[in-house]
């Protein structure tokens, strides 16, 4: 009679367990709904934590290092803060395919239209894009490592035994469990010690065999998401659905073996997942499933990295599509080789002033510092990015052509390699000059003051040389400066633009308007006073610079 109650009520906590674990489920589904559908259609304001930053471009550096935008170029357009504005996906796998896509741009129109009527689908598809999310954030992120990091982790340590003894772990337990109905007392205590016992062994063994575990859950992660979406049957993406299911037909042995047996607290205090976390510790079927899955996901690494891929890719799609809804302004590029703006601006800008321009040729800008120079030359380069990767860009008309895109601007000293900032300068303007000798689309650069760290006279006659060396080897090239002799000695070849500022009522105002033509202002001495330095040296400067724009020869006052 005893056994038979304590088993009514073991019975019974189960059950209550199972009950409320269903009712917490249901509650976080219909919580994550409401999410989905509240940001979609907004940036990304809350930024992406550093460690999860350096995990991302996991993807990117299996597929696509060395083919897409470099790291001088990635990092001189900020296009950090443009990924993460625009990341609203809920998978590592979508997060590493979306930062993948921005830096390989597509390289001809068939492929780049492609991608846009899946954007486009999945943007009207309000429905069918809600269950994919809704698989997408079942699959997660993790906050420190890619799956291919575990990957690689895993073949970094030792061989893992090929089968432990922890089918004993199941089988003590059963026998404890027997013992009761034979004798309760000796039954009970036997209980006790084989699941104390049974606890212990599993922590110790968990310490080794961590790391694999986790990139099996991930694998797990992704075959759940893929079957349901697969089910969903979207009427996009074909051939990548094709290929997910041959990915699943491989891995299937995964779906068997799994079952519960890799669930994780979570710390949402979910009773089915605290079930799940007991059950492992106290009977192994996790580390039992894993001994016999490990093999598995080795053999299958490519099939893992194409379902990991392929879930990715549709999720980039709506996270793409999201972030076109959110700047709500915008125009579908014309690739028609000409290079034409009508009131473009730059998407990290709360407030852009647009500007619009014309050109048949490379351009050169002048102006003074903080007047718009370098930000115009992102503001083009990244609606340039934005138009081969989706389509789309942040003016009411661009006019452009399939380039390779390169940069030279926010550079710096490198002291671990003990280069001078001029040394750093040379070598990232050399990467291009390279760049140019390699098959393939038409180079566009972007370069902030040439040669800045040398002396005056040496500067203005090796920039103009590389200036023209570049416009005549085919690239586009649009460059600062605030050598106002650049705009006359490569007047043949560039088009000129500046930027102004005004000085009124002690300050300096700027309205970040393009101008045709070279800048005629002189205001760099006057600023001096605006900012409260002696008249006798403000005036001694002027004196200075109206000798030498007369004579072209330097003379003290």
């Amino acid at each position: 009679m005893d056994v038979l109650l304590i088993a009514s009520i073991a019975f019974g906590v189960v059950a209550v367990i199972v009950l409320m674990g269903l009712a917490e489920k249901k509650k976080y589904r219909l919580f994550t709904e409401r999410k989905i559908k509240r940001e979609y259609g907004q940036l990304n304001e809350k930024g992406i934590p550093v460690l999860r930053m350096e995990c991302i471009p996991s993807y990117y550096k299996r597929h696509g290092a060395g083919t897409g935008i470099d790291d001088i170029t990635w990092s001189d357009l900020d296009m950090d803060r443009l990924f993460a504005l625009m990341d609203v996906t809920y998978s590592s796998a979508g997060e590493e395919y979306l930062y993948h896509t921005l830096r390989t741009p597509l390289k001809d129109r068939e492929a780049l239209l492609a991608r846009d009527a899946e954007i486009e689908y999945l943007r009207k598809e309000k429905e069918i894009r809600l269950k994919l999310q809704m698989q997408f954030a079942q699959m997660g992120k993790n906050e420190r490592y890619s799956l291919y990091d575990y990957l690689d982790f895993a073949e970094t340590l030792k061989k893992i035994p090929s089968l432990p003894y922890h089918f004993i772990a199941p089988i003590l337990a059963a026998i404890a469990v027997g013992l009761v109905f034979i004798n309760p007392a000796t039954g009970i205590l036997a209980i006790v010690v084989v699941l104390v016992g049974n606890m212990i062994w599993y922590f110790k063994t968990m310490n080794v065999i961590q790391p694999y575990m986790t990139s099996l859950k991930y694998v797990l992660k992704d075959m759940k998401a893929a079957e349901k979406i697969l089910a969903v049957n979207p009427r996009i993406c074909g051939e990548l659905q094709d290929k997910m299911k041959q990915s699943l037909n491989e891995l299937k042995i995964f779906k068997k073996r799994a079952a519960m047996a890799f669930a994780e607290s979570s710390g949402d205090g979910n009773p089915l997942t605290i079930l799940a976390d007991y059950t492992n510790m106290l009977l192994h079927p996790n580390i039992i499933a894993f001994y016999s899955m490990y093999a598995q996901m080795q053999k299958h690494k490519e099939d893992i990295d194409t379902l990991h891929g392929a879930l990715g890719y549709m999720e980039m799609l709506i996270a793409a599509g999201s972030f076109k809804e959110a700047m709500g302004e915008g125009c579908v590029p014309v690739f028609d080789g000409g290079m034409k703006a009508v009131e473009i601006y730059h998407p990290l800008i709360e407030e852009p002033v647009k500007n619009s321009f014309e050109t048949k040729s490379s351009v050169l800008l002048t102006g003074s510092n903080a007047s718009g120079k370098s930000t115009f030359l992102k503001t083009v380069a990244v609606n340039m990015l934005l138009s081969q990767c989706f389509n789309y860009a942040c003016a009411d008309e661009f006019h452009t052509d399939f380039f390779r895109l390169y940069s030279s601007m926010a550079l710096r000293d490198d002291l671990e390699q003990g280069d001078s900032y001029f040394m750093v300068e040379i070598k990232a303007l050399r990467r291009i000059l390279e760049a140019a000798k390699e098959e393939g689309e038409r180079i566009a650069c972007f370069v902030d003051e040439v040669l800045r760290g040398t002396n005056t006279v040496e500067r203005i006659a090796a920039s103009t040389q590389i200036l023209r060396f570049m416009e005549e080897g085919g690239m586009l090239c649009f460059a600062a400066t605030h050598d106002i002799e650049l705009t006359e000695l490569l007047k043949e070849r560039y088009e000129n633009y500046h930027f102004e500022e005004e000085i009124a009522d002690g300050d300096v105002l700027f309205n970040y308007r393009l101008m045709e033509g070279k800048a005629t202002t002189r205001n760099a001495i006057r600023l001096l006073s605006v900012m409260g330095y002696d008249e006798e040296v403000i005036k001694d400067a002027e004196h200075m610079a109206e000798n030498f724009i007369k004579e072209g020869v330097w003379k003290n006052v």
